[in-house]
């Protein structure tokens, strides 16, 4: 190999003379490496240098073919899908579509099967509060049972104003003991679909535990409406790192709030099931 001359870095004596450049300066000046004349040693590498006045060091180079440039644009645009569908993929937008489609392959699911009822209460307040009314629907909207309960304490006017339920009309109905067998039939075998289950679980043992009833045994079988219903619907809270819950905007009546969840399934499972990605995909 033949001794190449040695130069110092620029700016300290023994520099490199300003006719010789290195690969970067050659392509700036539109020339591609041959020969190099020159190095300047460095600690963590070497740096060729070359001449563009002789012809062995350096030559112009090549334009490329139209081929070439139909091939260079073509990778080129190959390049730029892949990366804005890796940017979707990774993205939140992604995940959120990923869950819509799930909610509606949910809402389909179990429209076909017939081992569910919906469940509502209407009660006296949010909390240690009592069963004022309660409807159970299979999943043909047929009411298994829809009745108003009387509870052991009085119904406060500003809850009364809500669902509409007052002392008076619950003042000769049964008694939660009096329907708990109603109850326990209704359910008896069944998966338990809730808009809101956290609640409606939550007041169901409170009153059974009130009036030393047995469990319902809830906790297995129970699936929350309002959960898939968020996820469905796809309005992310960064702030909370979930689907934000969305009211059921029924009647505040139980048998008018259970139609209204099978309305909601039956709008999710109307919707499409096909993955929609904004981007194109790599091939």
């Amino acid at each position: 190999m033949e001794k190449l001359d040695e130069y110092k870095w620029w700016g300290k004596p023994g520099e490199p003379s300003q006719n010789l450049k290195t690969k970067k300066q050659l392509a700036e000046l539109g020339l591609s490496p041959l020969k190099a004349v020159g190095i300047i040693r460095a600690q963590k590498y070497d740096v060729l240098l070359y001449d563009p006045d002789n012809p062995e060091s350096c030559r112009p180079k090549r334009k490329p073919t139209e081929k070439q440039l139909e091939t260079l644009a073509a990778n080129r645009e190959k390049a730029r899908i892949k990366r804005e569908y890796n940017d979707w993929y990774n993205s939140r937008e992604r995940l959120i579509e990923q869950d819509r489609v799930a909610a509606v392959r949910w809402a389909r699911d179990e429209l076909t099967r017939d081992d569910w009822v919906i469940l509502d209460t209407e009660t006296t307040g949010m909390h240690n509060a009592e069963i004022v009314e309660i409807a159970i629907i299979n999943p043909t909207g047929e009411a298994l049972l829809n009745t108003l309960v009387k509870p052991t304490i009085p119904i406060p006017a500003d809850v009364t104003a809500v669902h509409g339920i007052s002392d008076e009309m619950v003042a000769d109905s049964p008694s939660f003991p009096d329907i708990y067998p109603q109850i326990v039939e209704a359910l008896k075998n069944k998966r338990v679909l809730i808009y809101n289950a956290f609640f409606d679980i939550t007041i169901l043992d409170y009153c059974r535990r009130l009036h030393n009833l047995e469990s319902f045994n809830l906790s297995r079988r129970y699936e929350c409406v309002m959960n898939w219903h968020a996820q469905w619907a796809g309005d992310w809270s960064d702030y909370h790192e979930g689907y934000r819950w969305h009211p059921l905007c029924g009647e505040h009546r139980a048998l008018g709030d259970c139609l209204a969840v099978l309305e909601r399934m039956q709008k999710m499972a109307a919707d499409s099931d096909k993955f929609h990605c904004p981007v194109p995909r790599p091939d």
